[in-house]
């Protein structure tokens, strides 16, 4: 269980690096592959009261390949391989589901509503803001 909730943790990092750093950080340049977010989920989300129908298909095809790169991990323990993957499932389905729903967002992911509607540049978590608490970058809930 320690292991699990280790993997589970390190999925909240990795989704907070991801997000500033690729997605937000290389994503600023026009001609970047990153590009995508901010030209296009940000401004649809922002635009639509956070409402945004549309699956990512590079979220899709990323996942499995992070879950692939991290295999080596089940050398360690396979139930921190497992608790990062479900951390990734978990990603692909509440990211989906509260962009369908706002008021999930507004009212239990407020974290994530206020990434998008408040300030994009703080709370780069999803899932759950264990990144953005130890890192500083958690907006606050007002």
């Amino acid at each position: 269980m320690v292991f699990f909730a280790i993997g589970i943790i390190y999925g909240s990092f990795l989704e907070h690096f991801i997000h500033r750093q690729f997605l937000h950080r290389m994503g600023r340049k026009k001609d970047s592959k990153f590009a995508f977010h901010l030209r296009g989920h940000h401004i649809i989300s922002r635009g639509n009261n956070f409402f945004d129908t549309r699956v990512s298909e590079r979220e899709i095809i990323g996942m499995p390949i992070v879950a692939i790169t991290h295999i080596p991990f089940c050398l360690i323990s396979t139930d921190l391989y497992i608790g990062m993957a479900v951390y990734a499932i978990l990603f692909l389905f509440i990211h989906n589901l509260i962009h369908r729903f706002p008021y999930l967002a507004k009212n239990i992911f407020w974290w994530h509503w206020n990434h998008h509607m408040k300030n994009q540049n703080k709370s780069y978590n999803v899932v759950l803001p264990i990144a953005d608490i130890l890192l500083g970058t958690l907006e606050s809930r007002k």
